[in-house]
């Protein structure tokens, strides 16, 4: 079935005087339907007739009579017209080469909807203000839109108690958005897993980033992508409703496409928000979050005092496979609170806070508030374009690929039984929290996932200093050192301490000292170790703090906290032919390259590109998007082919 919504310019249907009516006809998937008819009253009498223009959408002119009825009788059926009413104004927008020229008809006999001023806004900020001094029939204008930046114009027009009469969206299209691209190609190689060179050429001195795709032009179902960069900041993202293809708004800059993107406006845009609910709250005031910002309260441990005025140092750690380790200093408040901004780490980390006074440090406890990071927001959930689920368009091309894929991951035999001995339980801690050279033997290893026994110490030296021989631990308030198997020295340097890791980071025994005991997974002792320098004369000491599935009970100590940061950043891996030469299966990539942080600073630049053919692309597809520092965006795509060398 077909549905048409009709929506008289500038939010009224009025009696008296000429109206505008846009219109739009769609399926009930949503897609742009056909729509062509003819306009009757209620005596059956035709009084308009109406025809597509672009995409299901069109408009109509219609004088309509007091206490008239209209309908519309098209070949998919019959739909109604809004009621006309007697007050209030009709507001006509055409495009203009300045801009817009305006027109508004009123009916000068109710004070209520005499218009007095119109402004103009765009994302929410004043572009302009036009004052009304005589009240006239008829007002005319030229609302001069060149000097603005491109997006999306709403004109309101108001009565002189600051009501809204009428208002309009139009959309300002001056290019000044747009950043000229060049592709050049050097060498261009469609044979099997033959090595392509491009080169992305800009004009003038730009600075900003950028992302370049390569791609089998064969299964893309479209010859160019419906949306892109610029629809999405420009267009979609300010208005209500589906747009069916927005790239075609920004194709050209003639006639045609300003009436077909004017009628977009009149649809999708109509009657976006009242301005009635916004003069009753402010507008929000958007905050930058600063990448990762944590924000807490420190207190003395075992109390509720603050620990105000005070240096904190905050260690953070990766607990994910790139290890990596950052220092901060904080400063807490008469209260104890503290903020940092703008850090940026990735995966799983652990927080530690510490008092770094010295031989006045304290035990302190931390409670961490909300972060810029972690906030939750509503979402209404995800919902796709109507009835563009998957294309239909090589669809056996996509089958073809998915059988090839599961023939290569190979047939599946019949249950074979395997016979292993089972770990131990330490075995599993090791093989759990250890990698690489830590991984091997030692002289001592100590399991505290599976045991309780460090529970009672305060930190991870009071308890070891039992629990291994030779081991002496030398403290001078909260400075610590750590000596091996050493015993008296005629070396002019005394004993050597030993080296000490934290889960597989070189740190100092003093920061090791405020980590509690019950928070310690796996400690291992070497005296000598190939991981360290100069195999660590003094042995070393490796500690490995509980990952969150090994706590039980009693929780974390509050100085101590875990925090999932950025999602890490995987390479897009591209094969490298110029090493590999044996074809050892087959190469089907559909995407062949992909850039997806380029940054540019540079007079004219030239971004050199290179990738690997696979063993059948005869046609690339290479899209680039990006923006400035300045605010220019980057959009550019074309298909490279064999008949074009």
């Amino acid at each position: 079935k077909i549905k048409i919504e009709f929506f008289p310019e500038g939010g009224n249907f009025v009696s008296g005087v000429i109206n505008t009516v846009a219109f739009k006809a769609s399926y009930e998937n949503g897609l742009p339907a056909p729509a062509t008819g003819v306009i009757k009253n209620s005596r059956g009498e035709q009084v308009a007739s109406f025809n597509e223009y672009h995409d299901g959408m069109g408009m109509f002119e219609l004088t309509p009579a007091t206490g008239e009825k209209y309908i519309a009788v098209t070949s998919g059926g019959q739909f109604v017209l809004p009621p006309a009413t007697e007050k209030g104004i009709a507001f006509t927008v055409i495009p203009h080469p300045q801009g817009n020229f305006f027109e508004i008809q009123q009916q000068a006999t109710d004070p209520a909807f005499v218009p007095a001023y119109m402004i103009g806004q765009m994302q929410h900020g004043v572009v302009f203000r036009q004052n009304f001094n005589a009240v006239k029939v008829s007002l005319q204008g030229v609302i001069n839109t060149q000097h603005l930046r491109s997006g999306i114009l709403q004109v309101t027009v108001f009565n002189k108690e600051g009501m809204p009469l009428a208002e309009r969206l139009c959309f300002v299209n001056n290019n000044e958005y747009r950043q000229p691209v060049e592709l050049l190609a050097d060498t261009v190689d469609f044979s099997a897993r033959g090595r392509n060179r491009f080169r992305i050429a800009m004009p003038d001195t730009v600075m900003g980033s950028i992302s370049v795709s390569i791609t089998d032009a064969a299964y893309d179902s479209l010859s160019s992508r419906e949306e892109n960069i610029l629809t999405t900041l420009l267009l979609t993202s300010d208005i209500k409703g589906y747009v069916h293809v927005p790239a075609y708004y920004f194709l050209a800059n003639n006639d045609s496409v300003k009436t077909a993107t004017d009628l977009l406006m009149m649809t999708n845009g109509w009657r976006r928000f009242k301005w009635a609910e916004l003069v009753k709250q402010p507008m929000p005031v958007f905050s930058n979050p600063a990448y990762i910002t944590l924000a807490g309260k420190t207190t003395l441990k075992g109390t509720n005092r603050p620990f105000s005025d005070k240096t904190v140092l905050l260690m953070i750690s990766s607990m994910g496979a790139k290890k990596s380790r950052s220092t901060h200093m904080l400063s807490t408040d008469k209260d104890g609170n503290f903020l940092i901004d703008s850090l940026v780490f990735f995966d799983r980390n652990r927080l530690l806070f510490s008092d770094v006074r010295g031989k006045k440090s304290q035990y302190i406890e931390v409670m961490l508030k909300g972060d810029s990071l972690n906030k939750q927001f509503g979402w209404a959930g995800f919902s796709p374009a109507p009835g563009k689920m998957f294309p239909s368009l090589n669809t056996s091309m996509w089958q073809m690929d998915y059988d090839a894929i599961l023939k290569e991951n190979g047939i599946m035999l019949k249950s074979i039984t395997i016979k292993v001995q089972k770990k131990t339980p330490l075995e599993q801690v090791e093989e759990r929290y250890t990698s690489g050279l830590f991984n091997g033997d030692a002289n001592r290893t100590i399991d505290l996932v599976n045991s309780d026994e460090a529970t009672p110490y305060n930190n991870i030296f009071d308890y070891l200093q039992y629990r291994v021989n030779g081991l002496q631990v030398a403290s001078d308030g909260a400075e610590y050192a750590l000596y091996y198997r050493q015993g008296a020295s005629m070396s002019s340097m005394g004993n050597i301490a030993m080296t000490i890791f934290l889960d597989e980071i070189e740190t100092d025994a003093s920061m090791l000292a405020t980590i509690p005991a019950n928070q310690v997974a796996l400690v291992k002792v070497h005296q000598s170790f190939a991981g360290a320098t100069g195999n660590a004369p003094g042995g070393v000491l490796s500690v490995y703090t509980k990952k969150a599935e090994d706590y039980s009970g009693g929780g974390i100590f509050a100085n101590m906290a875990f925090y999932q940061g950025y999602s890490v950043v995987k390479e897009f891996y591209e094969p490298d032919y110029k090493l590999q030469k044996t074809k050892d299966k087959p190469d089907n990539r559909i995407t062949l390259g992909w850039r997806p942080g380029i940054f540019i600073n540079n007079i004219n630049p030239r971004i050199p590109v290179s990738f690997y053919n696979n063993d059948r692309t005869k046609k690339f597809k290479v899209v680039v998007q990006g923006m400035t520092t300045s605010g220019k965006l980057i959009s550019f795509e074309k298909i490279i082919s064999g008949k074009e060398q």
